[in-house]
């Protein structure tokens, strides 16, 4: 099955849903789309469609999340049920970070289908190594691990002898 993103208004700011897996080849798209929305009021990742989110995917949530914090009308929910949670955010303890809801508020127009353009592998590598960062300076268990992965992108697309 191929990840759909979907994007559109709601009474009070936007919903995004992910229908699929939610990975580094959709987080900079995804991100994109509610960077555009941060200042219409509430921001929604509907997840109630989603199998999987990749570190990737989870390091660009954080990222949403801080913005819709320094946003002065921004605010950032996930439509998780309980068990959606648990599979999707619970390995990275995020489960206790973000502001959950069970259900996504109705769409007041209809849902677009967002495009996920192909990257070139500096811009994926550099997103991918600031979502990596934004989850070790989040903390945990994994944050050495995560910290690593990022170091060690941000080298390689620093190396001046062009090896990446």
């Amino acid at each position: 099955m191929q990840t759909q993103l979907l994007v559109g208004p709601i009474a009070e700011g936007c919903v995004v849903r992910v229908v699929g897996h939610g990975t580094m080849q959709e987080s900079l798209a995804f991100r994109s789309a509610i960077q555009a929305n941060i200042n219409r009021g509430l921001i929604v990742f509907d997840a109630s469609e989603c199998s999987y989110l990749d570190s990737t995917f989870l390091g660009g949530l954080i990222g949403i999340q801080k913005a819709a914090e320094q946003s002065p009308r921004g605010r950032f929910v996930i439509v998780a049920d309980e068990s959606m949670r648990l599979q999707l955010f619970s390995t990275s303890s995020l489960d206790r970070y973000f502001d959950f809801v069970d259900e996504c508020p109705e769409p007041t127009g209809e849902l677009e289908t967002l495009e996920v353009d192909a990257l070139d592998s500096k811009t994926l590598g550099r997103h991918i190594a600031v979502c990596h960062q934004s989850l070790a300076d989040r903390g945990g268990p994994d944050s050495g691990a995560f910290r690593s992965i990022a170091e060690r992108l941000s080298e390689e697309l620093d190396d001046p002898s062009g090896r990446t």
